[in-house]
């Protein structure tokens, strides 16, 4: 039972969120007049030498868990009132509002990250919203793109994960402090004051429930999940383009390794373990969904085994934001070499089709098949499109046999998608500024939510 109980070696980390808990309790019990102000003074300056340790790294959980641990400290520092701190409370809801708190401050923390990465891509649209390069799909080369505009691609994607974050943050509102084990307490408390000191919008609403849901912790392992897919994602480009035969992107030494036999090789690391971290995430979210799915309300010891799936999540989501906003950062687009590759052969057909529609009026769905017909055509006769002769044209379609032909290149194709969201350079450089605006505006309200909570030791 001691090894298999024990959570110490990881709950260590809720050590300054639980004397945070504490500290709001003894205040509440104060006003609400449960306990004497002698008795209150000793217990905040115990509580406030426990938060000195931890803050200074001295505090060692030599106990089962570390509420356990705080208490039994407690005690040592201020004598048998430390027991009046168990008064309206207990191990259940401290543990959960201690988690809760801890979240909260995660999840800011993984915005503040998400923010940077966000405006690293925003900084790359900026520098590329002309850099032509191939757009690809089932990674053969579809239309030509900017690079910059590919960037903007990824700046939406994680917005989006930023959005989760903040709905995931939504679910943290309720203070579940005062819910006891189980039935509430029969002391006079006031949970909406103890909610208030801890910066939650209310208290719980149901002590039965308030001990016993995870669905915030599921919410955030489920935000978590798609922002690790999302990294994932881009961390596979990252590969794809920094190897050799691609060559779109050049990384700086520091963001790749060597081989320990051959010589030339440049491997992109930092990429890669982006990419597997993902697992883990994945990992996490399924595990907490496995523990949740038989219990019955309300708390059960199988959700002791909810943090460690909280807190390596976190872990690997900051190491995976790190690492990424290195990469978008420091890695060096390759301009020369994207243009190159935009410029193979039949890349501009699909503008040829628009062409056609609207400049000879032909329906797009006969416009489509009429360049299927010349791509074929050009490919026997070694051909580019521009260069097939009036002939061989009037052979597939009459209607295409006689007057002006254009020659389409990317630079051509790029310049031509000014439709709003696509990648025309100006419009790759409005978009930018756009989606700068909106950073900037994430970044005020995330200032706001953190300025809302109000500090214990403030008060």
């Amino acid at each position: 039972m001691a090894a298999i109980g024990a959570t110490a070696h990881f709950d260590y980390r809720l050590a300054r969120y639980d004397v945070q808990c504490s500290q709001a309790h003894v205040m509440m019990l104060l006003k609400q007049q449960i306990i004497e102000d002698a008795d209150a003074q000793r217990l905040m300056e115990g509580l406030e030498a426990l938060r000195e340790k931890i803050e200074d790294e001295a505090f060692h959980v030599n106990a089962e868990d570390v509420h356990t641990a705080l208490e039994q400290q407690l005690e040592e520092l201020v004598g048998p009132v430390a027991g009046n701190i168990g008064m309206a409370r207990a191990r259940n809801d401290l543990a959960v509002t201690s988690l809760k708190l801890w979240l909260r401050e995660s999840i800011d923390s993984l915005i503040e990250q998400l923010a940077s990465v966000l405006n690293a891509f925003c900084e790359q649209a900026r520098s590329h919203a002309a850099t032509v390069m191939p757009g690809f799909s089932h990674l053969q080369a579809g239309q030509p793109i900017t690079f910059g505009h590919l960037c903007l691609a990824y700046g939406e994607t994680l917005f989006r994960d930023v959005e989760r974050l903040h709905s995931a943050r939504a679910a943290l509102r309720e203070c579940p402090l005062g819910s006891g084990a189980i039935a509430g307490t029969a002391f006079p408390i006031d949970r909406d004051y103890s909610a208030q000191l801890l910066g939650f919008d209310r208290p719980s609403a149901n002590s039965v429930d308030s001990v016993g849901e995870r669905s915030f912790a599921l919410d955030f392992l489920a935000a978590s999940a798609s922002l690790a897919l999302s990294l994932s994602r881009f961390a596979a480009e990252i590969v794809f383009w920094s190897s050799q035969p691609v060559g779109f992107i050049h990384l700086p030494d520091v963001l790749v390794t060597g081989s320990a036999a051959m010589p030339h090789k440049r491997n992109p690391d930092a990429a890669e373990l982006v990419r597997a971290k993902c697992g883990r995430v994945l990992g996490n979210q399924q595990q907490l969904q496995t523990v949740v799915k038989g219990l019955p309300l309300s708390y059960f010891r199988d959700l002791q085994e909810d943090k460690e799936a909280l807190f390596d999540t976190a872990d690997s989501l900051h190491l995976m934001l790190d690492a990424t906003l290195s990469i978008v950062t420091l890695m060096e687009p390759q301009i020369d070499t994207m243009a190159r590759a935009a410029s193979v052969d039949f890349l501009t057909s699909s503008d040829l089709a628009d062409w056609l529609t609207q400049t000879h009026q032909i329906p797009f769905r006969e416009a489509h098949g009429v360049v299927v017909r010349l791509v074929k055509a050009a490919e026997q006769e070694g051909r580019s499109l521009s260069d097939l002769s009036p002939q061989t044209r009037a052979a597939i379609d009459a209607r295409i046999a006689t007057g002006d032909w254009p020659s389409i290149d990317a630079e051509d194709s790029v310049r031509s998608r000014t439709s709003f969201g696509g990648t025309a350079p100006a419009q790759v450089a409005r978009a930018a500024d756009r989606f700068a605006s909106r950073l900037a505006a994430l970044r005020r309200l995330s200032k706001r939510i953190a300025n809302n909570q109000i500090c214990i030791s403030a008060l």
